[in-house]
């Protein structure tokens, strides 16, 4: 009986520094930093994603700019969505919707709930063409 208890002392214990470690290196090992610039095609469209500030803060919104070009020029009265989750875990979804600034460049404030690695689809519709879309990675902090 003796021995028994011992054993299950020792897995809890085990058990224990395991999730102390992994805490540990979660905070020791930083995340992959978000690329300053990051393009993808979606369909017919070059997208190009510019976040400020780089890497993005969970107590503020960050601005996420969107050049979109197609056979490399400006892409204007687009309508672009942006739809954010987390990767790890259901945090729930981020929307926000991106207004022109200039011809073809487009941005939009999108918050970031909690630190970590972030998938960001950035969807593009124009009057009489199929919505395309591409995904980002960002790393908020």
């Amino acid at each position: 009986m003796r021995r028994k208890l011992i054993i299950l002392a020792l897995g809890c214990a085990f058990l224990a520094a395991m999730t102390w470690i992994g805490t540990i290196l979660v905070d020791i090992i930083p995340a992959r930093p978000t690329a300053a610039l990051q393009t993808a095609q979606a369909g017919p469209y070059q997208l190009t994603l510019q976040v400020e500030p780089n890497p993005p803060p969970t107590s503020q919104p960050a601005t996420l700019s969107i050049q979109v070009l197609r056979d490399k020029a400006p892409v204007s009265n687009a309508y672009i969505t942006l739809e954010g989750a987390m990767e790890a875990m259901d945090m729930g979804k981020e929307y926000a919707v991106a207004q022109e600034q200039s011809r073809g460049l487009y941005s939009a404030p999108m918050r970031f709930s909690m630190s970590g690695a972030w998938r960001v689809r950035v969807q593009i519709a124009l009057p009489g063409a199929r919505a395309e879309s591409a995904v980002f990675a960002i790393t908020a902090q």
